[in-house]
C-alpha cells in the first residue's frame, strides 16, 4: 500500500514537472532597430477634431492621410490631411492639412526590454451585457533607436465658428486658421526576431513620435458683419502618433500580420486661437513603408 502510494505520488510530480517544462519559451535572436521602417503612408478611417470653446466647428467624423517620408538620414517630410465628412456645423468645406518637415539632430542605440504583444481576443457578450478583452504579452531584450528631431511646416484648417460672448450667441461663420508650427519631436523605434521553444519564429516592432509644438496662427474673424471683431494669434499643441509593427508579411517569416498589425495611431492636443482648448485624436491603417 505504500509502494502503490509512493508511485503515484511520484507520477504526479513527473506530470507536473513535464508541464512546467512544455511551457513555451521565447528568445530574441535579432534585435536591430534599423531594420524597422523610416517612414509610412496610411489613410485616417476615423478621425474627430473638435475645439472645446467652439463645438460648433467641431468635426465628429474625419477621413485622410497621414505619411513620414525619408528624404535622407536625417530629414523627412510630413503630412496630415483631414477631411470632415460629419461637423456639428457646416459652413462650407472643412478640412485640417499640415505639411512639414522634420530633422535629426541628435540619434542614439539603447539595449531595453520591451513588451511583445503575442494575440489579442475581444469578446462581446450581448446577453449579459460584458466585454472581454484578453492579451498576451511576452518581454524581450531588443536595441531601441531614438532620434531627437526639430520639426515645422505649415499649419490649415478650415471650420464652422460660433462666437459666444456672456449670454449672446452670434451667428455661425467660418473659421480658418493659417499659418505655421514649429518644435521638437522624438522618433522611438525598435525591430526585432524571436523565436519560440517549439523553433517558431516571428518579428515584432513599433515606432513612437513624440512632439511638441508652437502655433503661429494669426486669425480674425468678423462676427454679424460690422458687429464684433476677434482676433489670435498663438496656440499650441503636444501629442504623438503610434506605427504598430512597422515591417512587412516576409519580415515576419511569412506569418500574417494580425490584429493591430500595420495601425496607425495619433492623438494630439493644444490650443488654437479663438478655440481655447482642442483635441485631435485618428485611426488609420498604413498601406505603403518607406526605408
Amino acid at each position: 500500500m505504500k509502494r502503490s502510494t509512493l508511485s503515484i505520488t511520484l507520477l504526479m510530480v513527473l506530470c507536473s514537472q513535464s508541464i512546467v517544462f512544455a511551457q513555451t519559451t521565447y528568445r530574441t535572436i535579432l534585435k536591430d532597430a534599423d531594420q524597422a521602417y523610416e517612414g509610412y503612408l496610411g489613410l485616417h478611417y476615423l478621425a474627430v477634431d473638435a475645439g472645446f470653446n467652439n463645438l460648433s466647428g467641431a468635426s465628429v467624423w474625419s477621413i485622410g492621410a497621414e505619411g513620414l517620408y525619408p528624404i535622407n538620414e536625417k530629414i523627412s517630410a510630413e503630412v496630415l490631411a483631414l477631411y470632415s465628412l460629419l461637423s456639428l456645423e457646416n459652413q462650407g468645406a472643412a478640412f485640417l492639412f499640415n505639411a512639414g518637415g522634420e530633422f535629426a539632430f541628435m540619434s542614439n542605440y539603447k539595449e531595453r526590454d520591451v513588451p511583445v504583444l503575442l494575440s489579442f481576443t475581444f469578446e462581446d457578450n450581448y446577453f449579459d451585457n460584458t466585454e472581454t478583452q484578453t492579451w498576451e504579452t511576452v518581454t524581450l531584450p531588443t536595441q531601441v533607436k531614438r532620434e531627437v528631431t526639430a520639426r515645422g511646416g505649415l499649419y490649415l484648417r478650415r471650420s464652422a465658428f460660433e462666437y459666444v460672448q456672456g449670454f449672446t450667441y452670434y451667428d455661425v461663420s467660418t473659421l480658418t486658421h493659417a499659418g505655421l508650427y514649429a518644435g521638437v519631436g522624438m522618433n522611438w523605434k525598435h525591430y526585432l526576431n524571436f523565436q519560440t521553444s517549439e523553433g517558431d519564429k516571428a518579428a515584432a516592432g513599433v515606432m513612437f513620435r513624440p512632439f511638441f509644438d508652437l502655433l503661429v496662427l494669426p486669425t480674425k474673424e468678423t462676427v454679424n458683419p460690422g458687429q464684433v471683431e476677434v482676433s489670435g494669434t498663438m496656440g499650441w499643441r503636444t501629442g504623438l502618433t503610434w506605427v504598430f509593427r512597422p515591417y512587412t508579411k516576409a519580415e515576419n517569416f511569412g506569418r500574417k500580420i494580425r490584429f493591430f498589425g500595420n495601425s496607425i495611431f495619433r492623438l494630439e492636443m493644444g490650443k488654437r486661437p479663438l478655440e481655447g482648448f482642442y483635441v485631435t485624436t485618428g485611426m488609420g491603417w498604413a498601406f505603403k513603408k518607406f526605408r
